[in-house]
C-alpha cells in the first residue's frame, strides 16, 4: 500500500468521528427548543442594537418621551391611568401588537415597555383562562388583550416565549431563580441612554420566558442603600429560596 493511501485511510476516522461530534452537538442544541420554532415577528419588527430599539426600520430610545414611540407604532392604542408603586402612569395599550408602553406622570418619562407573551402551559398560573377572558372583556383594563408573537431580535439573538437556552443564558444575568435581565448599553454616535431588559420564566422544566420588557433606570437610592439591602437580602433566609433566591452567587457565606 502506498504511503498516500495510509494517510488517507488514516484520516477518514477522524473525519467520520468529527461528524459524529457535530450532529451530536446539532441535536443538543436543537433539544434546547425542541417544539418551537423561532422567528422574527414579521409584521412588528423589533431589534435591539446598542441603546436603540428599532421597530420596522425606525430606531426609538427609552430615553425620548413618548411621542416618537406613538409616532411610528400608530394612534391605535387605548390609553388607560394607572398606578404603578407611587408613581401615576399613563398606559399606551397596543391590543393589536400585543405590547404596552408605560409613561410616568410626574415627569413624562418613559418607564417601560411591556410586551404580553403566551404562558406556558406548564406553568403555576395565578388566574385561571376564565378570570382572564373576564378580565380583558373590561372596556378599562390595563392588561394586553392579544399575544406578542414570535420573537424580537437582541443583538442577533432571538428572544421570545421559548424554553431557556445557552445563547440566551450567556448574555442575560441571572437576577433569580426566574429573572434575567441585561443592560443595553449604547454604540458609539447613538443619542440614547442605556435601560434594562428584564425576562421572567416559568419555574418549570422546561424553563419557558413569559414575560418580557425594557426598562428605564430610574436610580433614586443611594449605593450605601443599596448594598445594605442586598448585605440585608443574602444574609437572609431567602438568599437560597427556589424562586426568590439567586444574585447572591459571589456574595460570601456568613458563617
Amino acid at each position: 500500500m502506498s504511503y498516500s493511501k495510509k494517510v488517507l485511510l488514516g484520516f477518514l476516522p477522524v473525519v467520520l468521528c468529527m461528524s459524529c461530534s457535530n450532529g451530536q452537538s446539532a441535536a443538543q442544541t436543537d433539544s434546547d427548543t425542541e417544539g418551537f420554532i423561532k422567528k422574527l415577528n414579521p409584521q412588528h419588527r423589533f431589534k435591539v442594537h446598542g441603546c436603540a430599539i428599532n421597530y420596522n426600520g425606525t430606531d426609538l430610545y427609552m430615553n425620548s418621551g413618548v411621542e416618537p414611540w406613538i409616532k411610528v407604532l400608530g394612534e391605535n392604542y387605548r390609553k388607560v391611568d394607572s398606578t404603578d408603586g407611587a408613581n401615576l402612569t399613563n398606559l399606551y395599550i397596543y391590543d393589536d401588537i400585543g405590547v404596552r408602553l408605560v409613561e410616568r406622570k410626574n415627569d413624562k418619562q418613559i418607564d417601560s415597555f411591556r410586551f404580553r407573551l403566551e404562558r406556558p402551559e406548564h406553568d403555576i398560573k395565578k388566574e385561571t383562562d376564565a378570570e382572564i377572558e373576564e378580565e380583558l372583556k373590561k372596556p378599562d383594563t390595563e392588561q394586553v388583550r392579544s399575544i406578542f408573537k414570535d420573537a424580537i431580535d437582541v443583538d442577533g439573538v432571538l428572544v421570545g416565549a421559548y424554553p431557556m437556552h445557552d445563547e440566551i443564558r450567556s448574555k442575560f444575568h441571572s437576577k433569580t431563580r426566574v429573572s434575567y435581565n441585561l443592560t443595553a448599553d449604547c454604540n458609539e454616535n447613538q443619542k440614547g441612554e442605556s435601560f434594562g431588559i428584564e425576562l421572567s420564566t416559568s419555574f418549570n422544566d422546561p424553563e419557558v420566558i413569559d414575560h418580557m420588557y425594557f426598562y428605564n433606570y430610574f436610580d433614586s437610592i443611594s449605593d450605601e442603600e443599596k448594598a445594605r439591602q442586598r448585605k440585608e437580602f443574602c444574609e437572609g433566609p431567602d438568599r437560597d429560596h427556589p424562586i426568590l433566591g439567586g444574585g447572591c452567587e459571589d456574595y460570601p457565606v456568613k458563617k
